[in-house]
C-alpha cells in the first residue's frame, strides 16, 4: 500500500493556473487592456507572466496605432532599443514635432496621447505687433524655442485648435494653459490682485463653459483666492515639476478618431492694465 502524501507534501506541490497554459498572444492581449504599469506588476507574479511582458509584441500595444507617423514628424530623430524603452521615454519627455511648434508625448498612468501646443501655434490678440503689447522670448526653462510675454495694455485672449482624429479615442482630455508670472516694478501701473478668465472648450459642435484664474505674485502673501476650490469659481493654477504654472481651461471627451478640431478659447474678463504673463502654450492630455 502506497503512503499518502503528507500535509506538507500537498502544500509544496507546483501547482499551475489555468491562465499560465494560455498562449502568449492572449496573455499579451489581456496585459495590454490594463496600463503599462499594471504590465510591470504582471512581470513581477511569475516567470511566465515576465515572459510575455518582456517582448516587443506586448509594449507594441501599448504604443498609438499611428505611432511611426508621429515619430516621422519629429525634429530630432527618436532613438530606442525596445518598444518598452520607447514608450518610457515618452511617458517622461515630450518629444518636438512639426517643426518644433508642438511636442507629443504619453500618459504615465494610460499610456493615451497628450500634446502641447506652443504660443507660436496660438492666436494671441495683438501678438502679430512685435514689441508693443507681446515680444517673443527664448527662457532656458522652455519646451519650446519661443515663447510669449505679455507686454503692454490690450485685452488677454488666446485662441488654439487641435485635431480629434490625433488624439486617443473614449479619452477624457483636459486643456491647460502652461505659463508664468514674472515681477514687475509698480511703475508699469497699479497691482494686479486678480486675473480672471472666461473659457471655452469646443468640440464636435459641443460648447463647455468655465471660468480661470491666473496666480499673480501677490498670492503666496494674501491668499486671496481661497475660493478657488469652489467649482463655481474654477479651479486653481497650481506649480508644474518643471517650474511652470498651469490652470485648467477645460474638458472634453474624446469619443472617436474622427475628423473635426477641438477648439479652446480663453479671454480676459476685465480688460485691466498690467503685463509679465509669459505664455508658453496650451495643454491637451488626458484625465487621470
Amino acid at each position: 500500500m502506497m503512503d499518502r502524501p503528507s500535509r506538507k507534501q500537498k502544500m509544496e506541490a507546483p501547482s499551475i493556473s489555468p491562465i499560465h497554459s494560455l498562449p502568449s498572444d492572449c496573455i499579451s492581449h489581456m496585459i495590454s487592456l490594463a496600463s503599462p504599469r499594471d504590465a510591470c506588476m504582471f512581470a513581477l507574479a511569475s516567470t511566465r507572466f515576465r515572459s510575455v511582458v518582456d517582448t516587443d509584441n506586448t509594449w507594441q500595444l501599448f504604443l498609438p496605432t499611428d505611432i511611426d507617423s508621429i515619430l516621422s514628424r519629429a525634429v530630432n530623430p527618436v532613438l530606442f532599443s525596445s518598444k518598452k524603452d520607447l514608450l518610457v521615454k515618452l511617458c517622461n519627455q515630450h518629444v518636438l514635432i512639426d517643426g518644433g511648434n508642438m511636442s507629443f508625448g504619453l500618459d504615465k498612468s494610460s499610456g493615451k496621447k497628450c500634446y502641447m501646443l506652443s504660443a507660436t501655434q496660438l492666436d494671441i490678440s495683438f501678438a502679430d505687433e512685435p514689441n508693443t503689447h507681446w515680444r517673443w522670448i527664448s527662457p532656458p526653462d522652455s519646451r519650446f524655442s519661443n515663447v510669449a510675454e505679455k507686454m503692454g495694455d490690450c485685452q488677454l485672449y488666446i485662441h488654439g485648435r487641435i485635431n480629434r482624429k490625433g488624439l486617443s479615442p473614449k479619452t477624457m482630455y483636459g486643456a491647460y494653459l502652461i505659463y508664468k508670472m514674472i515681477e514687475t516694478s509698480s511703475d508699469d501701473g497699479p497691482l494686479v490682485l486678480q486675473i480672471t478668465l472666461d473659457t471655452s472648450v469646443t468640440t464636435n459642435g459641443h460648447i463647455s463653459n468655465n471660468t480661470a484664474h491666473l496666480k499673480t505674485m501677490l498670492d503666496d502673501v494674501i491668499e486671496t483666492f481661497r475660493t478657488w476650490q469652489d467649482p463655481i469659481h474654477g479651479a486653481p493654477p497650481k506649480e508644474r515639476r518643471d517650474g511652470w504654472m498651469e490652470v485648467e481651461i477645460g474638458e472634453f471627451y474624446n469619443e472617436n478618431e474622427d475628423d473635426g478640431e477641438v477648439e479652446i478659447r480663453l479671454k480676459e474678463k476685465d480688460t485691466q492694465y498690467w503685463k509679465g504673463l509669459i505664455v508658453q502654450g496650451l495643454e491637451i492630455r488626458p484625465k487621470n
